[in-house]
């Protein structure tokens, strides 16, 4: 999902009526649901075995930030969803990058520059994978809670998106719909719609897609995150290069072809990134102590839930 500016009111429209109409196969919707079980499928059996047979919520969770970026719910969840699934590495450097999202949005403020501009990608990634961090914490403590495995599996989800996100070049870029301008406004050219749609069309099983990727744990969080970005942002080129080649939003996808196998590419790539985050959460959630003042009852002895009472 892109941006908050707002095109032109034909252009609006006929978006609109793609994204109504549209079959679900997209890096907005079946190409997460397939990036996110490729990267269960990679990690290792060590892994927890409650976080590999719940594949399905992952999948499942891996979908919902894009519901959250349009207006359905509000529009306060919109506006703070939407900078959440891009970072534009020509606006601020990412080696200059701060350790916090408000000193972020500080330094943003110094420059003039408005954070849904630029974009807040680096730390959704982190700060979801902080919070995977410590939901595994309380999965240590009390590994047969079923409602923290549940918890687990959602934000692990969650965490899916924003990781595949960060692994689709024109999310890195100013350059998101076409090149953008000396004003830095998109001419809204449809190619980010058509370069969305690729992953979601590919027939590969995530068993297979996963083979021979090898995720580890990243040594510093937010630096493996500006890595990632980075590296992503170097294909924004080949992108373009392949522009008249890409197929329709519905169209087909030739799996053989340049622009097949750069998409096969970034799903590996997706997959991988995801699961290395995974093993970053499942790392660090050794450390995490949980405080004496913390405590979750027993299931069985939970207060069951009231009965509504007639009529109401």
């Amino acid at each position: 999902m892109r941006r908050m500016q707002h095109p032109g009111a034909a252009t609006a429209i006929l978006l609109t009526i793609a994204a109504l109409t549209a079959p679900a196969q997209a890096w907005l919707g079946m190409g997460h649901d397939l990036a996110a079980r490729t990267a269960v499928e990679a990690l290792p059996e060590n892994f927890p075995a409650f976080f590999r047979a719940g594949v399905e919520q992952i999948a499942h969770a891996s979908l919902d930030p894009d519901l959250f970026t349009r207006p359905l719910g509000g529009k306060q969840v919109h506006a703070t969803e939407a900078p959440e699934h891009y970072y534009d590495l020509e606006l601020f450097m990412p080696g200059n990058l701060p350790e916090t999202r408000y000193e972020f949005l500080d330094r943003l403020s110094d420059r003039k520059l408005a954070p849904a501009k630029v974009g807040l990608l680096p730390y959704a990634l982190a700060e979801w994978t902080q919070r995977l961090t410590v939901a595994l914490a309380e999965h240590r403590r009390w590994p047969d809670d079923k409602n923290i495995q549940t918890k687990c599996l959602v934000y692990a989800g969650l965490l899916a998106h924003y990781a595949a996100d960060a692994t689709q070049p024109l999310h890195t870029t100013i350059h998101y719909d076409g090149r953008a301008g000396a004003d830095g406004k998109s001419p809204r050219s449809g190619i980010h719609l058509k370069t969305d749609a690729l992953m979601g069309k590919l027939s590969v099983a995530p068993a297979a897609a996963a083979k021979g990727l090898q995720p580890v744990p990243l040594d510093k969080l937010l630096g493996g995150i500006v890595e990632q970005i980075t590296r992503s942002h170097a294909l924004v080129d080949r992108v373009y290069e392949m522009e008249a080649r890409l197929p329709a939003y519905e169209g087909h996808l030739d799996e053989d072809s340049d622009v097949g196998r750069f998409t096969t590419e970034r799903l590996r790539a997706a997959a991988e990134f995801t699961a290395s985050l995974y093993l970053t959460a499942w790392r660090d959630s050794a450390a995490v102590k949980i405080p004496a003042w913390h405590q979750r009852p027993p299931e069985s002895t939970a207060r069951p839930a009231q009965t509504q009472a007639a009529g109401r």
